[in-house]
């Protein structure tokens, strides 16, 4: 089976070698630079190109690992894992630093073919490594990496479809690396979402939105509802025993075309309403916390009855669109709720997602009303979220973030807030706070809250954010003055109080 690496790129056919547990190799050409990929039943075994900086000799040189003298017995032409091999018998090398070198040298072949976006590809499942390899490689790390350096008009064309819907991870996965603008668009996916939805809510242009949500797709921290497919549905042949598959959710009852009318069109409006404004699964299905799973699985089968999209292909086909929407919906539900494990693991991130909303209740109200912008509309119609609506949420999910310790996802959240309504002090202030925490970043950090205090010169706090950063920076002269003048605008503020102290 072969390809072009314009319609599927390294990445995409990593991700389906794996899901589908494929074996062979995987070979790549892009320009005169040759590489190849060995996969067994979807495991990553070994990568390596035809460039000459990309060789075990190089690396062992750069490393100086190994001398010259010693390199120098052997021929260049002996492959790279020949050359460890011999070398680790001779006790030239040490095991730890061969697999050191491999393990660099894999992972740098596999950094530069990720990023070709044209060039060839051919997948042949006959031919396989005769090696036990297991390189330790980050692969989201390398993964991630790769999104990010992707021309971002590239990654957008990974997404033909804007009605796709992205949906969260079941099992939250931890990335501590992640941009502010990563970590803020994996904040609002908290349910299934069209591609449209995303790039509306993001507060980002297209394509940047699009490129932050192929890496995260890439990573499984958020997952696609339709990958781009080239290898059909094969599977690996070679293991013994089968590998444990998840029992699907019973399919829905048979649907009778009689009983098409017992459904009325406002019945059907009134459910996607319904699921288009729901939040959580319960939400969805119409059905309390504490339902048992009995119980669930009559409520799954009764919507299955009433409002599968095959009783409306023949009688309101203009809507079959929207309800295969509402009921894919539906279905993730079911299966989430019905399996005790995910429905334990789903519960505990409500529970979070609870403490979060209750946290970010508490966050600082404005002030004064600010020129807030209008909200555009496309084509005529009436937008869902003003971009003022919007700023509003993040802000209070940025204070929710800086309250439980998270502060890339503050900062990335606060900006867009920022970048939206600029003549919201509190937008600014706390923005500039969370700046400030960065060495690099506190010049930034002083205009923002500059900012904020002209907009808001009778904040107190506000004043005191400026303080502190002045003091940080060693200008303790207009530190002094920003807590003189905190102390004018609320004579009880002990923390100005105690600054000023400090600063005699």
């Amino acid at each position: 089976m072969n390809g072009q690496l314009s319609e599927q790129p390294l990445a995409e056919l990593i991700r389906e070698i794996s899901e589908k547990s494929l074996s062979g190799r995987l070979r790549l050409e892009h320009e005169r630079v040759h590489a190849v990929a060995y996969f067994d039943e979807g495991k990553f075994l070994y990568a390596a190109a035809n460039v000459r900086t990309l060789r075990v000799r190089e690396y062992l040189k750069n490393a100086e690992a190994v001398s010259d003298q010693d390199l120098a017995q052997f021929n260049e032409r002996v492959s790279d894992m020949d050359l460890l091999k011999v070398l680790c018998a001779q006790k030239l090398l040490s095991t730890a630093m061969a697999e050191q070198i491999q393990t660099r040298l894999v992972t740098d072949v596999l950094r530069l073919a990720l990023l070709w976006t044209d060039g060839a590809w051919e997948f042949d499942a006959r031919s396989r490594l005769n090696e036990e390899l297991d390189p330790k490689i980050e692969f989201n790390a390398l993964l991630l990496e790769a999104a990010r350096r992707l021309p971002a008009k590239f990654a957008a064309t990974r997404f033909s479809n804007p009605a796709e819907l992205i949906t969260p991870a079941q099992e939250p996965i931890i990335n501590d690396n992640l941009l502010p603008a990563e970590a803020f668009l994996l904040s609002r996916v908290d349910r299934p979402t069209s591609v449209r939805e995303i790039v509306a809510i993001s507060g980002l242009g297209h394509d940047e939105t699009l490129g932050h949500l192929y890496a995260l797709a890439l990573t499984g921290l958020l997952k696609r509802e339709h990958w781009p497919a080239v290898f059909g549905g094969e599977q690996a042949t070679r293991s013994s025993t089968p590998k444990k598959i998840a029992p699907p959710p019973p399919p829905p009852p048979t649907v009778e075309r009689e009983q098409t009318q017992d459904t009325s069109p406002q019945e059907v409006e009134n459910l996607l309403v319904r699921i288009k404004n729901a939040r959580t699964h319960y939400e969805v299905l119409g059905v309390a916390r504490e339902i048992s799973a009995p119980e669930l699985k009559t409520v799954y089968y009764q919507l299955a009855r009433r409002y599968h999209p095959d009783r409306f292909r023949k009688s309101a086909a203009e809507l079959v669109p929207r309800i295969e929407a509402a009921f894919a919906r539906i279905t993730q539900a079911y299966d989430t709720l019905r399996d005790d494990q995910l429905r334990a693991s789903y519960d505990a991130k409500l529970e979070v997602r609870k403490k979060v909303d209750q946290i970010a209740d508490t966050a600082p109200k404005a002030s004064a009303r600010s020129p807030q912008p209008e909200a555009v509309a496309e084509g005529g119609a009436e937008p869902v979220v003003s971009a003022a609506e919007r700023a509003a949420i993040q802000f209070k999910e940025g204070f929710a973030a800086l309250e439980m310790g998270q502060k890339k996802v503050a900062l990335g959240l606060f900006a867009s807030a920022a970048r939206a309504v600029p003549n919201e002090p509190r937008y600014r202030a706390y923005y500039g706070q969370v700046l400030a925490e960065n060495e690099a970043t506190r010049r930034a950090a002083e205009a923002e809250l500059g900012a904020a205090v002209r907009l808001d010169p009778n904040n107190a706090e506000y004043r005191m954010m400026l303080a502190e950063l002045y003091r940080e920076l060693g200008l303790k002269l207009r530190a002094k003055g920003e807590a003189e003048r905190a102390v004018a605008a609320d004579p009880n503020n002990r923390k100005a109080r105690d600054l000023l102290r400090s600063l005699k």
